[in-house]
């Protein structure tokens, strides 16, 4: 299947390619016109990612988890992946030049980062460089390379650079323990038996606030930086941007939940109920359902966050062109 997939796009011309399989619900982008009838931006022609929440819960029986990536596009060494798309040119910058460009982060941001895959980077195609940023974090199994064509689907202002992590491979006692991409451990998928792993997600949100510093360190000022992230990525960039002691300038959090609920309001930052929060959820989705996204947001909401919860009738464990155009609309009001 992703063979046959990748010739049809590299037949259409597509500028890259990234296919991750799971064994659950996965989702086709295409090249496709919106709700109002806006096509996706970008070049890339298909593409198809198994929800890897989803392939956890096809393969539980199993006890193990296979997921399987295909690229096609510029990657190599270097301190971080850049990769420019269309008329742009792909690349990879040098440790040289990223130690430049974060020479005043500081030494625990270097150290927080250091510990993490390098991210994939993809910078504004506009002159003048980037005055904007977007952080994306993947979900359970994935890698950033899953998510980083969604720079060439969703609209995005001028001079936007997007950022998207790999989070550490590590047990995950929902599969049994066997190894894998992850943000923090999980014991299940259901609200009533999951175990928040706070250790775990509170590193991961320090990784996160080393980016938005190193950032900010390149001129990006914090009320320009959103952070976002689908499913278990959703959850850390959920718990960044309300905790965060910086002023952001929103949150995405799609098809995801509200952990250590019981913390709030207590733990809220000074900014969390200025902070706009975006959360997308699908109604037929098994894997994280659709009410528990729904009771995150009626928690959020109750304790005066601004949380617009969007409802996508039909969608799955995954994306669609619909949620990608509130993406795009959500990011042009708030950067």
């Amino acid at each position: 299947r992703a063979t046959r997939m990748l010739r049809r796009a590299i037949a259409r011309g597509a500028s890259a390619v990234t296919t991750t399989i799971g064994g659950g619900e996965g989702w086709r982008g295409r090249e496709r016109r919106g709700r109002r009838g806006r096509r996706s931006d970008g070049g890339v022609a298909s593409w198809v990612r198994g929800a890897a929440f989803g392939a956890v819960l096809a393969t539980r029986a199993r006890g193990a988890v296979a997921v399987a990536s295909v690229a096609v596009a510029s990657g190599g060494g270097g301190a971080t992946t850049s990769h420019r798309y269309g008329q742009r040119r792909v690349g990879v910058a040098s440790r040289a030049g990223m130690s430049a460009s974060s020479a005043a982060a500081s030494d625990d941001d270097v150290k927080i980062a250091a510990e993490y895959p390098k991210p994939i980077v993809v910078e504004p195609r506009e002159s003048g460089g980037a005055t904007r940023t977007v952080v994306m974090l993947h979900g359970l199994g994935d890698t950033g390379a899953g998510w980083a064509s969604a720079a060439q689907q969703i609209r995005a202002p001028a001079n936007t650079r997007w950022i998207f992590p790999t989070a550490r491979t590590v047990p995950v006692t929902l599969n049994g323990g066997a190894r894998m991409t992850a943000w923090f451990d999980l014991n299940a998928l259901d609200a009533e038996s999951i175990i928040d792993d706070e250790t775990m997600i509170n590193e991961s949100v320090r990784y996160v606030e080393a980016l938005v510093r190193q950032e900010m360190a390149k001129g990006v000022a914090s009320d320009k930086i959103v952070i976002g992230g689908f499913s278990q990525g959703g959850v850390v960039a959920l718990t960044a941007v309300l905790r965060s002691e910086l002023k952001l300038a929103g949150c995405l959090a799609l098809s995801t939940y509200l952990p250590l609920r019981d913390q709030y309001p207590a733990k809220f930052g000074p900014y969390a109920k200025d902070v706009p929060i975006l959360q997308g959820h699908g109604t037929n989705d098994m894997v994280l359902r659709y009410d528990y996204g729904k009771m995150s947001n009626d928690v959020l909401t109750s304790n005066g966050v601004k949380a617009d919860f969007k409802t996508y009738t039909g969608m799955a464990h995954s994306a669609c062109a619909e949620e990608f155009d509130d993406v795009a609309d959500f990011l042009e009001s708030v950067l």
